[in-house]
């Protein structure tokens, strides 16, 4: 989406590439997206307004970092949905990052944490569903080129001019597949989280 919108790169215009036609590409995946078995094909996400994180961060709430957040808020919620969907399969379930994204890092090694406690009380919880925590090429994976478009479609829809092209994208997409979202503004944080409490050590 950063390459097909601007126009750039492989999308350029000396290839023949317009904001038409790059629109209309978008619009063919998203129709293709729309019928694909609704029971297995969902979307999650979660968007934080991070202009009130730091605010809050400043009057010492207790928030976890971003990366944090939203891996609770979407990939860990993606596990334990697919756990309660999907009982009794074990090892099924494969989790694909883009390269250099943020988020791998923390939930691979949350994975490994949990699955050695898991080991450990010879339980079985959601995090036995993982096998495989890999970063993939996106160019190459089009389960990842279609969170880019809702990631791209939710970030164009908070941030651009309403009526600008793309801005109710995100909005089309959670009307054709079935979705789940967390966004979190100042007054929600405020909700969930509090400030820390200063702690006074007397010696």
């Amino acid at each position: 989406m950063r390459e097909l919108i601007p126009g750039t790169k492989t999308f350029s215009w000396k290839f023949g590439w317009t904001i038409q036609n790059a629109s209309e590409l978008v619009n063919k995946c998203l129709m293709y997206m729309s019928h694909l078995d609704k029971n297995r094909f969902r979307m999650f996400y979660c968007a934080i307004d991070l202009e009130a994180w730091r605010k809050l961060k400043v009057e010492n709430y207790d928030l976890p970092e971003p990366v944090e957040m939203c891996n609770e808020f979407v990939s860990e919620f993606v596990l334990r949905w697919y756990f309660f969907t999907y009982p009794g399969i074990v090892g099924s379930v494969r989790y694909f990052f883009d390269r250099n994204e943020p988020f791998k890092g923390p939930f691979e090694n949350k994975w490994n944490a949990e699955k050695d406690r898991a080991e450990d009380l010879g339980a079985v919880n959601e995090w036995s569903l993982l096998e495989e925590v890999a970063a993939v090429d996106m160019r190459m994976v089009p389960g990842i080129q279609a969170a880019d478009i809702l990631a791209w479609s939710v970030n164009r829809e908070k941030t651009a001019i309403e009526g600008l092209p793309g801005s109710a994208r995100a909005l089309l997409m959670k009307q054709i597949i079935p979705s789940y979202s967390v966004e979190w503004d100042e007054k929600k944080m405020k909700e969930k989280y509090k400030p820390r409490v200063p702690r006074i050590v007397q010696s």
